[in-house]
Order: C-alpha cells, then structure tokens, then sequence
C-alpha cells in the first residue's frame, strides 16, 4: 500500500521589519498619546483646575508626551525583551548594554515633563501656589538636567555627534521660529509670545531637531 507523502509546510511570511519596528509602535504610540492627552485634557476640565488657557493647556500637553516618551524608554530598560519589540533596536541584548544610558535619558524626559505641567498649572490661572509651581518647574529641569549628563557621558561616539548637532539644529530653530515670531509681533502683525509660550516652544524644539539629527544619521531605519 503507498503513503501519501505530506507536502513540506509552507512557511509563514514574516512581517516586514518596517511594518515590526516602525508602524506597530508608531500606532501603539499614537493610541498611547491620544490617551494620556485626552486624560490630560479631562484632568484640566475637573473642578479643582477650573481650565486653563491656551499656552498652559498646550504646556500641559507637551510636557505629558514628554512624560509618555520618558516612561516608554523606561518600560523598554526594565523590560528588554518587551522593549526590543517597540523601540529600534537589534535585540534585547542591545537595551541591556544601553540600560545606563536610557534610564538616565527615560528619566530625565519624565522630569522635564512634569516641571512643564507644574509651571503650567500655576496659579492664578491654576491650582498650583506659584512657589510649588516654581519648586517642580525649576527642579523638574535641574534634576532632569543633571541625570541626563551620565546618559551623555556613557553614550558612544556616534550618539555623542547626534547631540551636538541636535543641539546645533535646536539653536537654528529657535532662532527661526522664536526669532520670527518675535519679529512679528514688534511689528504688531501677531500677539507677543507670553513666557510660558517660549519654554513650551523650547520643548519642542529640541524633540525634533532629536528626531532631525537622529533621521540623518540614519537611525531611523528600522534594525
């Protein structure tokens, strides 16, 4: 009696690597954003906040997509395995060699977010005492500063050039659009940038002149 003999099982296609390491995350990303905004937005909404205007509602918001990167890093170094599923990197392995470096940064992120959202929530227009306000502002950036610095220190010498020229294309930016709005409304053409206007713009100047720096040196592409 002749078998049959069973045909070989046809492999499973794998999942293209941009669809893996760029589109997955940026929409598991995108849904994450949209729901720390919204419940930022609430939050703000609620009795004890009141709502706040424009430049502070858009601080808040700033400085809680700062927060949301700073703990994803951090979620990805406590988690390699996880991590290595959503941040752009070759494997697990790699997040453990750059534990040091993307703790530092993950929490320094978190603590510039959050002086943000203090110095927005200030009074009068929010519920924060201006001098609690001034303490987590001001504290949110010395203290995120300086546990950045060890990130800086450990980082290789291609990250230690993304850096600097992120830092050369923040200062071009600012220049450009602080610089320019400034022209503009001495001028009178549009309303002077109010203070808190310039930090907030400040923030997020340096998140894409980061993804500008990081883009040409080709760290973008999917690994």
């Amino acid at each position: 009696m002749m078998t049959e003999e069973k045909s070989p099982a046809t492999p499973r296609p794998e999942t293209p690597k941009w669809v893996r390491k760029i589109l997955f995350p940026a929409l598991a990303g995108g849904v994450v954003g949209y729901g720390a905004a919204a419940a930022a937005l609430h939050l703000i909404g609620l009795e004890p906040v009141g709502g706040l205007g424009k430049s502070p509602t858009i601080a808040t918001l700033v400085g809680v997509l700062y927060i949301v990167i700073g703990l994803a890093v951090g979620l990805g170094t406590l988690s390699p395995r996880v991590g290595a599923r959503f941040l752009n990197v070759e494997d697990a392995d790699e997040l453990r060699e750059l534990k040091k470096v993307l703790t530092s940064s993950g929490s320094a992120m978190v603590l510039w977010g959050v002086g943000l959202i203090g110095l927005a929530l200030a009074a009068p227009d929010g519920p924060v005492p201006q001098a609690a306000a001034l303490a987590l502002g001001a504290g949110g950036l010395v203290i995120g500063t300086l546990l950045a610095i060890p990130s800086y220190r450990l980082s290789d010498e291609l990250m230690r050039a993304v850096n600097l020229e992120a830092g050369a294309i923040s200062y071009g930016l600012m220049l450009l659009f602080a610089g320019g709005w400034a022209m503009l409304a001495h001028l009178r053409y549009v309303a002077a940038p109010a203070p808190l206007d310039l930090l907030t713009l400040f923030y997020v100047v340096v998140l894409l002149a980061s993804f500008i720096a990081t883009g040409r040196r080709g760290m973008l592409t999917p690994r």
